[in-house]
């Protein structure tokens, strides 16, 4: 064999040999793949179950003989009529907000903060009705401790037990929000709160009520069929009817009502804009 078809080949063996182990290499990296894509779907699927075995526990809303505020209506929604009060001086035919908040949500804070004078004085005026959703879908950043559904149930209890103080509670749950990835309050923080928001000791006692927990996990459920997104999330009706709300957009990502809801008065504007 010449010196010559022995150099060409030796350069197809090595180029065989490379191929081979690009093949190899290839199978590995697809092996590694399925593995990943297995233990992913795995912990997917897990997770899944774990979701539907938790939401067996859990009645859906309206069912006979659940725990709930005696005012909530269908979709969760807790209704605070003109003199502050849960379930009394309710007006109709006005624009319908249904506003969705986490009590461990910073944002929700932020809107608190920057919408809540004027959500006070149009309702206070008739101009609108305003139901409040507290929902729970932040109980990851509460170290195990359930935070976002204990206060969700005990605000729960407190619009159901003392409803006058219902407003008083959630801005005072929210001035003493804990920081995400805490433990959150305890019953005990959460109780002497309420205390001091003008809840009655015997109710500010019952907070923990595991039915309204319940309540809270199923008005959260009902809250995601009904479109929340996350919190906060503001969905506004000009005809005061739940069915004809849309939800609002504050990044203008698509078709929604595009309004800025972080900025002091804009979500006031687009509400009288509706009249």
């Amino acid at each position: 064999m010449s010196s010559k078809n022995s150099k060409a080949n030796d350069a197809r063996a090595a180029a065989k040999a490379q191929a081979q182990a690009q093949v190899r290499a290839q199978e590995r990296r697809t092996m590694l793949m399925i593995v990943a894509g297995s233990i992913v779907g795995l912990a997917i699927f897990g997770g899944l179950i774990f979701f539907i075995i938790n939401q067996g526990k859990v009645e859906p809303l309206g069912t006979e003989g659940a725990a709930a505020p005696a005012a909530a209506d269908t979709t969760g929604g807790i209704p605070v009529g003109t003199a502050g009060v849960v379930g009394e001086d309710l007006v109709t035919d006005v624009p319908r907000v249904d506003v969705y908040l986490d009590f461990m949500c910073p944002i929700c804070n932020v809107f608190e903060q920057t919408n809540a004078a004027d959500l006070d004085e149009m309702r206070e005026a008739g101009e609108i009705q305003v139901y409040y959703h507290p929902i729970s879908i932040l109980d990851r950043f509460s170290s195990g401790t359930d935070f976002s559904t204990r206060s969700a149930g005990a605000a729960g209890v407190v619009a159901h037990l003392a409803p006058e103080a219902y407003l008083d509670f959630t801005a005072a749950m929210f001035a003493n929000q804990p920081e995400e990835n805490s433990e959150g309050l305890s019953d005990a923080q959460i109780e002497q709160i309420a205390i001091d928001a003008g809840v009655p000791e015997e109710v500010a006692a019952s907070l923990d009520d595991d039915g309204m927990k319940k309540w809270a996990t199923a008005a959260t459920e009902q809250a995601s069929v009904d479109g929340m997104r996350g919190t906060p999330t503001v969905r506004v009706s000009a005809t005061g009817d739940f069915a004809d709300g849309v939800i609002l957009n504050e990044q203008g990502n698509d078709e929604a009502p595009v309004v800025d809801y972080f900025t002091a008065g804009e979500l006031r504007a687009y509400i009288e804009s509706l009249g």
